[in-house]
């Protein structure tokens, strides 16, 4: 695999348009530190439009709240996408694998746990305490979006749930016995 981009820190990316002529943010190429929250996500200018570079859902979700209150409906935001990049040497496609955490109530855990399995989650550890159960795994990007909003609903909002970059990979998920 070929060196990491400085971008590749944040795999979950979103197309920003001016809706309104001569919009100011876009005045200027790079990143704008002001709208920026870099241990999350950037906010980067690209000639006539922008684009949000985000660490996970949350943070992307984060980003287009500060720029909807920022500009309202002079912006118009695109689909997400999950930034997925080949291989120069033949690898494949590369795609992100987020680490999970999730801590449930035990008493409210089994849907939770089938919507897990139907994402395909590679549970790495469940460990079950005296109210609560804490899943730690790891999911594909895009098996995981909508997750955390899916386990609120699952759970009643008593459910925790964490997801961040763990790497990017060529397959998964991974044969059996291979090293995470």
């Amino acid at each position: 695999m070929s060196a990491p981009e400085p971008l590749d820190a944040y795999p979950l990316r979103q197309a920003l348009l001016p809706g309104a002529p001569g919009l100011p943010v876009f005045a200027t190429r790079g990143p704008v530190d002001w709208l920026s929250r870099p241990e999350r996500y950037q906010v980067v200018c690209e000639g006539r439009g922008g684009r949000i570079y985000a660490a996970s859902e949350a943070a992307l979700e984060e980003a287009q709240q500060v720029l909807q209150d920022a500009y309202g409906t002079q912006l118009v935001l695109r689909a997400p996408e999950v930034h997925t990049f080949t291989d120069p040497a033949g690898r494949g496609p590369f795609e992100p694998v987020m680490f999970l955490r999730i801590k449930s109530p035990r008493d409210r855990c089994v849907g939770l746990l089938r919507e897990l399995a139907k994402r395909r989650v590679r549970v790495i550890e469940q460990d079950v305490r005296r109210d609560d159960l804490v899943v730690r795994a790891e999911v594909r990007l895009a098996d995981a979006l909508g997750l955390a909003a899916t386990a609120a609903r699952l759970t009643n909002g008593t459910a925790a749930v964490w997801i961040w970059l763990s790497r990017y990979e060529a397959e998964w998920p991974p044969p059996a016995g291979a090293a995470p």
